[in-house]
């Protein structure tokens, strides 16, 4: 995942965290951690400095589950002007409500910085999700998550843009060798759905064998040229396949 990310250059910083547990006589409460992180750093890139405080509060309960709330307030510089950053208030937490359903959520939202080259400027962002994990039986298990994202300008309170992003994974093992899988993957702010099958045979661990596919739909791709639609609306409301792949991958592991 490097590739995914910045690496930041030019910048010195220090930073602190701490917290405290407590262990209450409670038959579903089993930690209670107050916590802090801090930084502060100089960013000679953009010429200026940065600093961040968090303080928060997590729960360890029973049935695998945690729950956090936290608060954040700093400041970062971005092409030599210094930005609010942070959370009002932030959560994420996850429980295994029953054998084979888990639940998990997350809702944050505070200043934030439209990071452009050429005009640069505050606002504010709010994002927010939930997931589940289906799993009734050993063989089967269904996860699906919904995440949303939001950025608008602190003056108007005019979206700059809102992004819905919808993820599933089905996965079948049919025995302790021979997996199926489906990823599907919605995104509102391009207009697509990413798909992939993959088929996973595994003889021996570092010994396997995988076949998958994948397509790429988008909306009103090629209005104009779209077979069988009447009109340019019509055709902007079709999903239409852009890409497709096939791929074969095996791999061999001698020990000796």
């Amino acid at each position: 995942m490097d590739t995914a990310f910045y690496n930041r250059t030019g910048f010195t910083g220090i930073w602190s965290f701490s917290e405290v547990s407590f262990y209450p006589k409670s038959s579903w409460m089993q930690r209670i951690h107050p916590f802090y992180f801090a930084k502060y750093g100089r960013d000679r890139i953009q010429n200026g400095d940065e600093d961040y405080l968090h303080t928060g509060i997590r729960f360890n309960v029973t049935r695998q589950g945690f729950l956090n709330f936290s608060h954040g307030r700093g400041h970062e510089s971005w092409k030599g002007t210094k930005y609010k950053i942070g959370s009002d208030f932030n959560f994420f937490g996850s429980l295994q409500a029953l054998r084979w359903l888990n639940l998990g959520g997350n809702y944050g939202g505070g200043p934030a910085i439209f990071y452009d080259e050429i005009a640069p400027f505050q606002g504010r962002s709010r994002n927010y999700g939930i997931e589940t994990t289906i799993q009734p039986n050993q063989h089967l298990s269904q996860d699906l998550e919904f995440n949303r994202n939001r950025f608008w300008r602190i003056e108007t309170g005019a979206d700059v843009y809102a992004v819905n992003i919808v993820n599933s994974r089905t996965t079948y093992q049919f025995d302790k060798h021979f997996l199926v899988r489906m990823l599907a993957q919605y995104d509102s702010s391009q207009n697509r759905v990413l798909t992939d099958f993959l088929a996973s045979y595994e003889f021996v661990p570092g010994t396997v064998f995988h076949a998958g596919y994948g397509s790429l739909y988008e909306k009103g791709f090629g209005a104009d040229k779209s077979p069988g639609a009447t009109n340019p609306d019509e055709a902007r409301s079709r999903y239409l396949m852009i890409n497709r792949g096939l791929f074969l991958k095996a791999s061999y592991l001698r020990r000796f």
